[in-house]
Protein backbone atom coordinates (compact mmCIF):
# COMPACT_ATOMS: atom_id res chain seq x y z
CA UNK A 1 0.00 0.00 0.00
CA UNK A 2 1.26 3.62 -0.98
CA UNK A 3 1.16 6.41 1.84
CA UNK A 4 4.26 8.36 1.22
CA UNK A 5 5.48 9.29 -2.11
CA UNK A 6 8.04 11.45 -3.57
CA UNK A 7 7.50 13.07 -6.77
CA UNK A 8 10.98 14.20 -8.94
CA UNK A 9 9.16 16.46 -11.83
CA UNK A 10 9.01 20.01 -13.17
CA UNK A 11 6.71 22.09 -11.69
CA UNK A 12 4.70 25.37 -12.77
CA UNK A 13 5.54 27.73 -13.77
CA UNK A 14 8.24 25.61 -15.88
CA UNK A 15 7.21 25.72 -19.35
CA UNK A 16 6.16 22.30 -20.02
CA UNK A 17 3.40 20.13 -20.26
CA UNK A 18 4.70 17.49 -18.10
CA UNK A 19 4.64 20.36 -15.34
CA UNK A 20 1.20 21.10 -15.95
CA UNK A 21 0.49 17.36 -15.32
CA UNK A 22 2.52 16.83 -12.43
CA UNK A 23 0.56 19.72 -10.62
CA UNK A 24 -2.87 18.06 -11.28
CA UNK A 25 -1.41 14.45 -10.89
CA UNK A 26 0.13 15.55 -7.11
CA UNK A 27 -3.09 17.24 -6.42
CA UNK A 28 -5.41 13.84 -7.12
CA UNK A 29 -2.85 11.97 -4.66
CA UNK A 30 -2.77 14.52 -2.35
CA UNK A 31 -6.87 14.21 -2.57
CA UNK A 32 -6.61 10.16 -2.17
CA UNK A 33 -5.44 10.36 1.18
CA UNK A 34 -1.45 9.37 -0.24
CA UNK A 35 1.47 11.88 1.93
CA UNK A 36 3.09 13.97 -0.67
CA UNK A 37 6.66 15.45 -0.99
CA UNK A 38 7.21 16.87 -4.61
CA UNK A 39 11.57 17.50 -5.22
CA UNK A 40 12.02 19.94 -8.24
CA UNK A 41 14.47 22.43 -10.32
CA UNK A 42 11.95 25.03 -10.56
CA UNK A 43 13.15 28.20 -8.66
CA UNK A 44 10.20 29.62 -8.39
CA UNK A 45 7.03 27.30 -7.98
CA UNK A 46 3.64 29.35 -8.81
CA UNK A 47 1.40 26.88 -7.66
CA UNK A 48 0.89 24.95 -4.25
CA UNK A 49 -1.28 22.39 -2.88
CA UNK A 50 -2.22 22.21 0.59
CA UNK A 51 0.10 19.40 2.62
CA UNK A 52 2.14 19.15 -0.24
CA UNK A 53 5.65 20.18 0.44
CA UNK A 54 7.38 21.48 -2.41
CA UNK A 55 11.24 21.35 -2.24
CA UNK A 56 14.50 22.10 -4.41
CA UNK A 57 15.88 19.01 -6.01
CA UNK A 58 18.95 19.10 -4.04
CA UNK A 59 16.95 18.38 -1.13
CA UNK A 60 16.19 14.99 -1.86
CA UNK A 61 17.14 13.08 0.45
CA UNK A 62 17.27 9.37 -0.66
CA UNK A 63 14.77 6.35 -1.53
CA UNK A 64 14.28 6.02 2.31
CA UNK A 65 11.41 7.56 3.90
CA UNK A 66 9.57 6.86 0.62
CA UNK A 67 7.35 3.83 -0.45
CA UNK A 68 7.69 4.80 -3.86
CA UNK A 69 9.73 7.43 -5.58
CA UNK A 70 8.85 8.55 -9.22
CA UNK A 71 10.62 10.24 -11.31
CA UNK A 72 8.34 12.23 -14.30
CA UNK A 73 10.77 11.94 -17.58
CA UNK A 74 10.63 13.60 -20.74
CA UNK A 75 13.29 14.00 -23.34
CA UNK A 76 14.59 17.93 -22.54
CA UNK A 77 17.35 18.10 -21.36
CA UNK A 78 16.51 21.69 -19.61
CA UNK A 79 13.94 19.96 -17.24
CA UNK A 80 15.06 16.84 -16.76
CA UNK A 81 18.38 16.60 -16.89
CA UNK A 82 18.92 17.00 -13.28
CA UNK A 83 16.95 14.06 -12.30
CA UNK A 84 19.47 11.52 -14.08
CA UNK A 85 21.87 11.51 -11.61
CA UNK A 86 19.37 11.28 -8.93
CA UNK A 87 17.51 8.46 -10.50
CA UNK A 88 21.15 6.92 -11.06
CA UNK A 89 21.72 7.21 -7.22
CA UNK A 90 17.89 6.12 -6.21
CA UNK A 91 16.57 3.98 -8.50
CA UNK A 92 12.53 4.51 -8.86
CA UNK A 93 9.06 4.73 -10.56
CA UNK A 94 10.37 6.07 -13.72
CA UNK A 95 7.14 7.84 -15.70
CA UNK A 96 8.02 7.80 -19.31
CA UNK A 97 6.51 11.08 -20.87
CA UNK A 98 8.18 10.46 -24.29
CA UNK A 99 9.05 7.13 -25.23
CA UNK A 100 12.07 8.30 -27.05
CA UNK A 101 14.81 9.91 -24.87
CA UNK A 102 17.38 9.86 -27.34
CA UNK A 103 17.39 14.39 -27.34
CA UNK A 104 18.11 13.78 -23.66
CA UNK A 105 20.97 11.62 -23.90
CA UNK A 106 22.54 13.07 -27.04
CA UNK A 107 22.66 16.58 -24.94
CA UNK A 108 25.04 15.07 -22.50
CA UNK A 109 27.09 12.69 -24.24
CA UNK A 110 27.96 14.54 -28.08
CA UNK A 111 27.97 17.70 -27.86
CA UNK A 112 30.98 17.10 -25.69
CA UNK A 113 32.49 13.86 -26.95
CA UNK A 114 30.88 12.62 -30.26
CA UNK A 115 32.97 9.64 -29.61
CA UNK A 116 31.79 8.61 -26.21
CA UNK A 117 27.91 9.35 -27.91
CA UNK A 118 28.51 6.72 -30.19
CA UNK A 119 30.13 4.22 -27.61
CA UNK A 120 27.25 4.38 -25.49
CA UNK A 121 25.45 3.80 -28.56
CA UNK A 122 27.01 1.14 -29.26
CA UNK A 123 26.94 -0.48 -26.48
CA UNK A 124 23.31 -0.76 -25.98
CA UNK A 125 22.15 -1.05 -29.95
CA UNK A 126 25.37 -2.49 -31.55
CA UNK A 127 27.37 -1.60 -34.12
CA UNK A 128 25.21 -1.50 -37.29
CA UNK A 129 22.92 0.49 -35.39
CA UNK A 130 25.66 3.07 -34.53
CA UNK A 131 27.52 2.84 -37.60
CA UNK A 132 23.80 4.35 -39.24
CA UNK A 133 23.44 6.52 -36.60
CA UNK A 134 26.60 8.49 -37.04
CA UNK A 135 26.23 8.23 -41.32
CA UNK A 136 23.19 9.71 -40.88
CA UNK A 137 24.75 12.71 -38.10
CA UNK A 138 27.34 13.20 -40.96
CA UNK A 139 24.98 13.52 -43.82
CA UNK A 140 22.34 15.92 -42.80
CA UNK A 141 21.87 19.31 -40.95
CA UNK A 142 19.60 18.03 -37.71
CA UNK A 143 20.85 14.99 -35.67
CA UNK A 144 19.21 11.32 -35.89
CA UNK A 145 17.26 12.39 -32.39
CA UNK A 146 15.46 15.07 -34.34
CA UNK A 147 15.09 12.92 -37.26
CA UNK A 148 11.59 11.02 -38.32
CA UNK A 149 13.76 7.42 -37.19
CA UNK A 150 14.04 8.56 -33.75
CA UNK A 151 11.68 6.01 -32.62
CA UNK A 152 13.50 3.31 -34.40
CA UNK A 153 16.74 4.41 -31.53
CA UNK A 154 14.70 5.42 -28.74
CA UNK A 155 17.80 5.35 -26.67
CA UNK A 156 16.01 5.59 -22.95
CA UNK A 157 17.95 2.36 -22.05
CA UNK A 158 20.43 4.01 -19.92
CA UNK A 159 17.60 5.33 -17.83
CA UNK A 160 15.37 2.87 -17.49
CA UNK A 161 17.99 0.36 -16.50
CA UNK A 162 17.45 2.37 -13.42
CA UNK A 163 13.75 1.77 -13.12
CA UNK A 164 12.22 -0.31 -10.79
CA UNK A 165 8.85 0.09 -13.08
CA UNK A 166 7.73 2.21 -15.76
CA UNK A 167 4.22 4.17 -16.38
CA UNK A 168 3.49 4.75 -19.86
CA UNK A 169 0.62 6.15 -21.11
CA UNK A 170 -0.23 4.30 -24.10
CA UNK A 171 0.11 0.76 -26.22
CA UNK A 172 2.78 2.36 -28.03
CA UNK A 173 4.99 2.96 -25.91
CA UNK A 174 4.83 0.36 -23.51
CA UNK A 175 5.41 -1.83 -26.51
CA UNK A 176 8.42 0.06 -27.27
CA UNK A 177 9.95 -0.41 -23.24
CA UNK A 178 8.57 -4.11 -23.34
CA UNK A 179 10.67 -4.73 -26.91
CA UNK A 180 13.91 -2.83 -25.67
CA UNK A 181 13.40 -3.64 -21.71
CA UNK A 182 11.56 -7.20 -21.75
CA UNK A 183 12.40 -7.42 -17.73
CA UNK A 184 10.98 -4.59 -16.57
CA UNK A 185 7.66 -3.84 -14.83
CA UNK A 186 5.79 -1.62 -17.19
CA UNK A 187 1.97 -0.22 -16.86
CA UNK A 188 0.12 1.76 -19.03
CA UNK A 189 -1.78 4.56 -17.19
CA UNK A 190 -4.15 7.07 -19.29
CA UNK A 191 -3.40 10.58 -18.64
CA UNK A 192 -5.80 12.63 -17.35
CA UNK A 193 -6.52 16.30 -15.82
CA UNK A 194 -8.35 18.11 -12.41
CA UNK A 195 -11.35 19.71 -13.43
CA UNK A 196 -12.14 19.19 -17.03
CA UNK A 197 -16.26 18.23 -17.67
CA UNK A 198 -18.05 18.83 -20.69
CA UNK A 199 -19.92 21.88 -20.86
CA UNK A 200 -23.11 22.60 -20.14
CA UNK A 201 -23.66 23.40 -23.68
CA UNK A 202 -22.04 23.96 -26.25
CA UNK A 203 -21.26 27.67 -28.60
CA UNK A 204 -23.47 27.44 -31.72
CA UNK A 205 -22.39 30.57 -33.63
CA UNK A 206 -22.51 31.30 -37.41
CA UNK A 207 -19.06 30.75 -37.65
CA UNK A 208 -16.82 27.34 -36.81
CA UNK A 209 -13.94 28.41 -34.92
CA UNK A 210 -11.27 25.63 -34.69
CA UNK A 211 -8.69 26.01 -32.40
CA UNK A 212 -4.77 25.05 -32.55
CA UNK A 213 -3.32 25.16 -29.07
CA UNK A 214 0.17 24.79 -27.45
CA UNK A 215 3.77 25.77 -28.05
CA UNK A 216 3.44 26.31 -32.62
CA UNK A 217 6.48 24.33 -34.05
CA UNK A 218 7.09 23.06 -37.83
CA UNK A 219 6.06 19.47 -36.97
CA UNK A 220 2.20 20.48 -35.46
CA UNK A 221 1.49 21.73 -39.31
CA UNK A 222 -0.36 24.43 -38.14
CA UNK A 223 0.60 26.06 -41.84
CA UNK A 224 -1.59 23.41 -43.20
CA UNK A 225 -4.72 24.05 -40.76
CA UNK A 226 -4.15 27.77 -42.05
CA UNK A 227 -4.52 26.56 -46.06
CA UNK A 228 -7.29 24.10 -45.17
CA UNK A 229 -9.40 27.61 -43.76
CA UNK A 230 -8.31 29.32 -46.70
CA UNK A 231 -9.89 27.01 -49.52
CA UNK A 232 -12.96 27.00 -47.01
CA UNK A 233 -13.82 30.19 -46.76
CA UNK A 234 -12.60 30.60 -50.83
CA UNK A 235 -15.55 28.61 -51.16
CA UNK A 236 -17.92 30.63 -49.07
CA UNK A 237 -17.71 28.51 -45.87
CA UNK A 238 -16.98 30.58 -42.38
CA UNK A 239 -14.23 29.09 -40.65
CA UNK A 240 -12.20 30.91 -37.71
CA UNK A 241 -8.87 29.86 -36.59
CA UNK A 242 -7.48 30.72 -32.76
CA UNK A 243 -3.62 29.98 -32.52
CA UNK A 244 -3.05 29.40 -28.92
CA UNK A 245 0.03 28.78 -28.39
CA UNK A 246 3.70 31.14 -28.36
CA UNK A 247 5.32 30.16 -31.79
CA UNK A 248 8.86 28.51 -31.82
CA UNK A 249 11.66 28.12 -33.73
CA UNK A 250 10.89 27.91 -37.66
CA UNK A 251 7.01 28.69 -36.85
CA UNK A 252 8.15 32.61 -36.17
CA UNK A 253 7.40 33.16 -39.46
CA UNK A 254 3.61 31.86 -39.94
CA UNK A 255 2.14 35.52 -39.35
CA UNK A 256 3.99 36.46 -42.47
CA UNK A 257 3.21 33.21 -44.27
CA UNK A 258 -0.81 34.02 -43.02
CA UNK A 259 -0.89 37.08 -44.40
CA UNK A 260 0.59 35.98 -47.68
CA UNK A 261 -2.90 33.98 -48.00
CA UNK A 262 -4.63 36.81 -47.67
CA UNK A 263 -6.38 35.41 -44.25
CA UNK A 264 -5.26 37.66 -41.69
CA UNK A 265 -8.93 38.38 -40.87
CA UNK A 266 -9.93 34.45 -40.53
CA UNK A 267 -6.86 33.61 -37.81
CA UNK A 268 -6.16 35.13 -34.57
CA UNK A 269 -2.68 34.18 -33.09
CA UNK A 270 -2.96 34.56 -29.12
CA UNK A 271 0.29 33.71 -28.04
CA UNK A 272 1.74 31.66 -24.82
CA UNK A 273 -1.83 32.20 -22.36
CA UNK A 274 -2.26 31.62 -18.60
CA UNK A 275 -3.74 28.36 -17.29
CA UNK A 276 -7.35 29.76 -17.05
CA UNK A 277 -7.24 31.75 -20.60
CA UNK A 278 -6.18 27.83 -22.18
CA UNK A 279 -8.92 26.39 -20.58
CA UNK A 280 -11.51 29.00 -22.12
CA UNK A 281 -10.63 29.12 -25.12
CA UNK A 282 -10.42 25.29 -24.83
CA UNK A 283 -13.76 25.99 -24.20
CA UNK A 284 -15.18 28.16 -27.25
CA UNK A 285 -14.29 26.69 -29.94
CA UNK A 286 -16.11 23.83 -31.85
CA UNK A 287 -13.05 21.84 -33.17
CA UNK A 288 -9.26 21.25 -31.40
CA UNK A 289 -7.32 20.54 -34.43
CA UNK A 290 -3.93 18.56 -33.09
CA UNK A 291 -1.71 17.78 -35.96
CA UNK A 292 1.74 15.97 -35.20
CA UNK A 293 4.45 14.70 -37.37
CA UNK A 294 6.97 13.12 -36.87
CA UNK A 295 5.96 12.36 -33.61
CA UNK A 296 8.20 10.28 -30.79
CA UNK A 297 5.14 8.68 -28.99
CA UNK A 298 4.25 11.48 -26.73
CA UNK A 299 1.21 11.55 -25.21
CA UNK A 300 -0.46 15.24 -26.04
CA UNK A 301 -1.81 17.26 -22.92
CA UNK A 302 -3.76 19.50 -25.17
CA UNK A 303 -5.54 16.13 -26.95
CA UNK A 304 -6.14 14.53 -23.42
CA UNK A 305 -8.03 17.41 -21.79
CA UNK A 306 -10.12 18.03 -25.19
CA UNK A 307 -10.64 14.48 -24.90
CA UNK A 308 -12.26 14.77 -21.22
CA UNK A 309 -13.68 18.34 -22.67
CA UNK A 310 -16.02 16.28 -25.11
CA UNK A 311 -14.46 18.28 -27.25
CA UNK A 312 -14.49 17.34 -31.51
CA UNK A 313 -11.04 17.00 -32.49
CA UNK A 314 -8.40 16.11 -35.22
CA UNK A 315 -5.19 14.24 -35.34
CA UNK A 316 -2.30 12.37 -37.31
CA UNK A 317 -3.34 8.38 -37.75
CA UNK A 318 0.41 8.23 -36.10
CA UNK A 319 2.09 6.78 -32.54
CA UNK A 320 -0.23 7.45 -29.44
CA UNK A 321 -2.90 9.55 -31.47
CA UNK A 322 -3.80 6.19 -33.69
CA UNK A 323 -5.12 4.32 -30.05
CA UNK A 324 -7.68 7.07 -29.45
CA UNK A 325 -11.45 6.79 -30.01
CA UNK A 326 -13.64 6.46 -33.45
CA UNK A 327 -14.69 10.08 -32.08
CA UNK A 328 -11.59 11.43 -33.03
CA UNK A 329 -10.95 12.43 -36.61
CA UNK A 330 -7.65 10.62 -37.62
CA UNK A 331 -5.93 12.15 -40.74
CA UNK A 332 -2.62 10.29 -42.79
CA UNK A 333 0.47 11.98 -42.45
CA UNK A 334 1.30 12.93 -45.81
CA UNK A 335 0.80 16.67 -46.14
CA UNK A 336 -1.69 16.56 -49.14
CA UNK A 337 -3.31 13.76 -46.79
CA UNK A 338 -3.87 16.49 -44.06
CA UNK A 339 -4.94 19.18 -45.98
CA UNK A 340 -7.62 17.61 -48.42
CA UNK A 341 -9.10 15.74 -44.69
CA UNK A 342 -9.17 18.95 -43.04
CA UNK A 343 -10.91 20.69 -45.84
CA UNK A 344 -13.54 17.97 -45.74
CA UNK A 345 -14.23 17.90 -42.27
CA UNK A 346 -14.66 21.88 -41.89
CA UNK A 347 -16.63 21.94 -45.30
CA UNK A 348 -18.82 18.97 -43.66
CA UNK A 349 -19.91 20.53 -40.36
CA UNK A 350 -19.73 23.95 -41.00
CA UNK A 351 -22.64 23.41 -44.00
CA UNK A 352 -24.47 20.91 -41.69
CA UNK A 353 -24.67 21.33 -37.86
CA UNK A 354 -26.49 18.72 -37.68
CA UNK A 355 -22.90 16.71 -38.25
CA UNK A 356 -21.38 18.69 -35.80
CA UNK A 357 -23.80 18.32 -33.46
CA UNK A 358 -23.31 14.46 -33.74
CA UNK A 359 -19.90 14.59 -33.32
CA UNK A 360 -20.08 16.60 -30.24
CA UNK A 361 -22.42 13.94 -28.71
CA UNK A 362 -20.46 11.00 -29.61
CA UNK A 363 -17.26 13.07 -28.18
CA UNK A 364 -19.41 13.66 -24.99
CA UNK A 365 -20.56 9.68 -24.15
CA UNK A 366 -16.40 8.78 -24.17
CA UNK A 367 -15.82 11.91 -21.53
CA UNK A 368 -18.50 11.13 -19.75
CA UNK A 369 -17.87 7.38 -19.45
CA UNK A 370 -13.99 7.05 -20.07
CA UNK A 371 -12.39 10.28 -19.10
CA UNK A 372 -12.63 10.38 -15.45
CA UNK A 373 -10.05 12.06 -13.60
CA UNK A 374 -11.07 10.46 -10.05
CA UNK A 375 -10.76 6.67 -11.67
CA UNK A 376 -7.26 7.45 -13.42
CA UNK A 377 -5.80 8.64 -9.95
CA UNK A 378 -6.92 5.54 -8.36
CA UNK A 379 -5.60 3.36 -11.37
CA UNK A 380 -2.31 5.58 -10.71
CA UNK A 381 -2.08 4.60 -6.99
CA UNK A 382 -3.00 1.28 -7.68
CA UNK A 383 -0.20 0.69 -10.54
CA UNK A 384 2.37 2.22 -7.94
CA UNK A 385 1.36 -0.53 -5.81
CA UNK A 386 2.49 -3.26 -7.83
CA UNK A 387 6.10 -2.40 -8.27
CA UNK A 388 8.16 -3.34 -5.80
CA UNK A 389 9.24 -0.45 -3.79
CA UNK A 390 11.82 2.19 -3.90
CA UNK A 391 12.79 1.24 -0.47
CA UNK A 392 13.90 -2.02 -1.72
CA UNK A 393 15.71 -0.66 -4.98
CA UNK A 394 18.06 1.80 -2.68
Amino acid sequence: MIRKLALITPWPDQRTGIADYAYDLANGLAHAGIELDVFTTCTKPSRTISGVKIQDLDKFPGNYPYDQVVYQMGNCSSFHGEQLPVLFENPGVVHLHDPALHHLIAYFLYRDDTQDYYRVLRAWYGSQIAERVQTYNELNNQGFWDSPYVNEVPFFDPVLEHATGCIVHSRYAQQAVQKRVPSLHTRQVRQAYLNMHPPAQYNNGEVLQLGAFGMVQPHKHVDVIAEAVKACNAEGKRVHLHIAGALEGGSKDLPEYVESLGITNDITFHGRLSEDQFLAWMNQVDICVSLRFPTMGETSAVVSRALQLGLPTIVNNVGWYAELPPCVDKLPIEREGMLSGLIHRFNQVSTSREQLNQWRAQCRVYAETSCSFEQAIQDYVRTLSCFRTSAMAA
